[in-house]
């Protein structure tokens, strides 16, 4: 009987620890991330073990698409990354966990958070009142630097993107940890009641390197109801306004008439 595989899962619980300690710097009570993100680090360990781990290489993409009415959207993610929804009080989201970084202590993740506006029992009413809070409680981490910030659309919806930069110590319970750039970029748009949120965060020397996959996560990103309505037919020929036809009708018969007037004559 072959002699079952111990997973060592004790970076699991220094990741967690990171995540506390980041989430209470944030004010954050408890983040649907934080259990999703876990669990994606389980099957990650998993993966390792057989010999197959993460490619960094982004080649075939699948499409996200989900059964749960908050995640109603869809868009292209790397096929070989792993993928979570999660689903609670109110907050939806889908984690997708990408490759390591080059010293083993960090996964760069791509994630759509979806949380209730105010209309809906939610905290905030606009996307200027969300931005504000976010960059508000990131200006608490270590070496904080907001990088830039855009107002634009996307999915037909207003939306507001930013790019921060911050530190932390990796490994976490290390004796000698080393102080890690990260990256982080997100946009922040509401529709219909609801927030949403797209995020992408690296480590900086990974963040250029798959940058990619998160723009390819942009610009396919569609709501499914909109999808629906451009599948609606609309014609390709101009169309002659209804009153020009009558008019056009008119004409026809008045020669008609002329002729056999005159023919009575």
């Amino acid at each position: 009987m072959r002699e079952a595989r111990r997973i060592d899962d004790s970076h699991l619980w220094e990741l967690k620890q990171l995540w506390d300690e980041r989430r209470r710097a944030l004010g954050i009570s408890e983040p649907p991330t934080d259990l999703a993100a876990i669990d994606l680090e389980v099957q990650r360990q998993r993966l390792q073990q057989k010999a197959a781990a993460i490619p960094r290489e982004v080649r075939q993409r699948m499409t996200f698409t989900s059964t749960n009415l908050r995640l109603d959207f869809e868009f292209l993610y790397p096929a070989v990354w792993q993928v979570r929804e999660f689903d609670r009080e109110g907050h939806s989201e889908v984690f997708i966990l990408g490759p390591r970084n080059r010293d083993d202590t960090y996964s760069l993740a791509i994630t759509v958070h979806v949380f209730p506006a105010q209309e809906q029992k939610g905290k905030y009413a606009t996307v200027a009142e969300a931005v504000e809070d976010y960059l508000r409680k990131s200006r608490r981490l270590p070496n904080f630097r907001e990088i830039s910030q855009a107002h634009g659309t996307l999915a037909g919806a207003e939306a507001v993107e930013l790019a921060i930069s911050y530190t932390i110590p990796l490994p976490p319970n290390s004796m000698n940890p080393k102080d890690t750039p990260i990256i982080e970029r997100r946009i922040i748009l509401k529709r219909k009641g609801r927030f949403y949120e797209l995020i992408y965060r690296a480590v900086e020397e990974d963040y250029y390197a798959f940058l990619t996959a998160f723009k390819t996560v942009i610009h396919t990103f569609e709501f499914r109801d909109r999808r629906v309505e451009a599948r609606e037919f609309y014609p390709l020929v101009t169309q002659v306004p209804a009153y020009a036809m009558q008019e056009q009708g008119v004409e026809h018969e008045t020669p008609q008439a002329t002729d056999t007037q005159q023919k009575q004559e």
